[in-house]
């Protein structure tokens, strides 16, 4: 192994240790969200949660598997500077933290200009696209943009992330061509009502929501999850994590058809979660069996065990959108700490068969 190797490897160790230390932060300070009286150290106030979640965690990972893909030193530039962000704004270095902030995110743009040049196909645009909407969101967030106005921009980069991921995955069912211009389409538009939110709220996340519908429509009809929800271990696991997220998809658009986009309140909160938890989260539980593996080179040993999350999450938020739905703030309260919970038993699971593997 040379010098060049081992030092990509350690920093993969870090930056991935790093988002996972933001994911656990998160949860921290979500729980800080719901009244839970914890300890508020360096500056993880209830108003970190978002942040968190969507920069030092999902971007942090994001552009750490597409630079370790690439297997190029510059492309690591995106990973440490949102982990680098993450810590500085955490500790109160605001200005220079902001400025990293930007920084990860234009080159987690070039990252993806890149692979277009290299192969510019329907799944590397629409991820490309996905990099440009969290640039969009991060720049508005540093100019002190309210969340409540920028965050369609935040939602975009994990939807259009896994958009563009499920359409290359999905190859292997050769989806008609035809089928593949109406999901580029959609996807276009949805990502053009997104600025027009900016101008009409109501009336484009409306329109916004209607293309969700049809986008989580396509994927349940052409996704591979379909035929792989018949086999068994980590491929059926995979496809009902799949399905049950393009489940939310419908789910939350239906929510913002009836009642738009709120700036604040148990709708909009019930709206955000669904798509950050309902469905991002599925995708994470659907995808760590390969992600792992791409990542540390080491396979994650299948158990029954992980459907206990996943039926948990699903369960729980089932909970958490009815409190919000019906006012019933004990019932939110109840769904939202089973999630939390679900994502960390999961997380635990994880790390315990990787131990078990090593063992063996």
């Amino acid at each position: 192994m040379n010098a060049r190797t081992r030092l990509l490897n350690s920093l993969f160790g870090l930056l991935l240790a790093l988002a996972g230390a933001s994911l656990l932060l998160g949860l921290y300070t979500g729980l800080i969200r719901l009244g839970v009286i914890l300890p508020e150290f360096f500056d993880l106030g209830a108003m970190s949660h978002g942040p968190l979640m969507i920069n030092g965690f999902l971007a942090t990972l994001i552009s750490l598997e597409r630079g370790a893909a690439l297997e190029k030193l510059w492309t690591y530039l995106a990973p440490i500077s949102f982990a680098i962000s993450t810590v500085l704004m955490m500790t109160g270095f605001y200005t220079i933290g902001g400025f990293l902030l930007i920084l990860g995110s234009v080159f987690l743009v070039a990252i993806m200009i890149y692979l277009c040049t290299i192969q510019t196909v329907n799944y590397h645009l629409i991820m490309a696209t996905a990099a440009v909407s969290l640039l969009i969101g991060n720049m508005l967030f540093l100019f002190h943009t309210p969340v409540f106005e920028l965050i369609g921009w935040w939602i975009a980069f994990p939807l259009l992330t896994i958009f563009g991921e499920r359409l290359e995955l999905n190859r292997i069912m050769r989806p008609p061509k035809k089928a593949v211009n109406l999901f580029t389409f959609l996807i276009l538009t949805w990502t053009i009502s997104l600025a027009g939110v900016h101008l009409y709220r109501e009336i484009f996340w409306m329109i916004g929501s209607i293309l969700l519908i049809a986008i989580s429509i396509w994927l349940i009809r052409y996704d591979v999850a379909r035929r792989t929800i018949k086999m068994a271990n980590w491929t059926k696991y995979s496809a009902w994590s799949l399905l049950t997220g393009y489940g939310w998809g419908i789910v939350g658009g239906l929510l913002g058809l009836i009642y738009g986009l709120p700036r604040a309140g148990v709708i909009y909160n019930a709206i955000l979660h669904i798509y950050f938890v309902g469905f991002v989260f599925s995708m994470i539980f659907a995808h760590a069996a390969v992600i792992i593996p791409a990542l540390t080179g080491r396979t994650v040993p299948y158990s029954r065990y992980f459907y206990l999350p996943l039926i948990l999450l699903h369960g729980c938020l089932i909970l958490r959108i009815a409190g919000d739905l019906f006012f019933w703030d004990m019932l939110r309260k109840i769904g939202s700490y089973g999630n939390v919970a679900a994502i960390l038993l999961f997380l635990g699971g994880i790390v315990i068969q990787l131990i078990r593997s090593r063992n063996e």
